[in-house]
Order: structure tokens, then sequence, then C-alpha cells
């Protein structure tokens, strides 16, 4: 009876860790624990599962590119378009099961060499070079948010005054 307590209890554990994200390499994601290629809408919880939407994802990274760099409407629209084209050739890279990891990998830096030579079409250097960055890291979010707070306080002194 306590032999079968303890399988029971061990196979529990092991369902544990494989829901995690720590066992096993089956599935689509490359580096365990959720991470994927794409980066997920903020706010809202992303399914593993679901493919994410590009036209959600370029819109909301043209509005945050716009008051990161201070780009204009036509500009801004112009990206939106290009991220629209890069998210939706990075989620069919990422969900596309057939491919090996490795090919996978190839893909996305070919997409990522591609995107990059866009906007060099219509971007200065020194914009496209933070772009890329902020698509690598992830940082231009707080940027924004840290800009906008920063932007209050500044009209909240300027009216006490």
């Amino acid at each position: 009876m306590m032999r079968y307590f303890i399988v029971a209890v061990m196979m529990l554990c092991l369902v544990s860790v494989e829901a995690q994200g720590f066992g096993g390499q089956s599935g689509t994601n490359f580096s365990g624990r959720g991470r994927r290629l794409v980066p997920s809408t903020p706010g809202v919880a992303a399914s593993y599962n679901e493919k994410p939407d590009a036209n959600i994802l370029s819109i909301e990274r043209a509005n945050m590119y716009e008051e990161l760099l201070g780009l204009d409407v036509f500009t801004k629209e112009v990206l939106k378009s290009y991220l629209k084209d890069h998210y939706t050739k990075l989620i069919q890279i990422q969900f596309d099961e057939e491919s090996p990891l490795e090919e996978r990998k190839k893909s996305v830096e070919a997409q990522k060499k591609e995107f990059k030579s866009l906007l060099d079409d219509f971007l200065p250097e020194e914009q496209v070079e933070r772009l890329i960055i902020e698509e690598e890291t992830g940082n231009a979010e707080k940027k924004v948010k840290k800009q906008k707070k920063e932007r209050k306080k500044k009209r909240k002194n300027k009216g006490d005054k």
C-alpha cells in the first residue's frame, strides 16, 4: 500500500514539472517556459495554443514606436504595414511544426534581416537601431509608460505654478 502511495506522489511531481515547461522537448516552445519568438500583446494573457493576431500586434507596436521615436503619421502607417508583414511571417515560422528547430531559427534570423533592410529604406539609421533593439529586448513598453508619467508630472507641476 505504501509503495502505491509513493508511486502516485512521484507521478504527480512529474506532471507538475511537465506543466511548468521544464520537461520534454515536444510542443512549439523553443526554449521552455512559454518563451516565443513573437511578443505577446500587453495586458492579455497569451494562450500558448492560439496564434497571436499580427494586426493587433502591429497596431500596438506602431503606436508605441510613434511615442518612443517621435514618428509622424505617414511613417507610423508605413511602419505598421511592415510590422504586420514581419509578425505574420514570424507567426507562420513559429507555428510550423513540420520544420526542425534549427531551420526555424535560420528562418527567423533571415526574416529579421529582411525586416531591418526594409526599415533602413525609410527610417534614419539611429531610429532603425533603436527599433531593432526594442524588438529584441521588449523594453519599449516600459519606456513609453515612463515617458507618459514624466509628461503628466510636468503638466501637474506646470499647473501648480
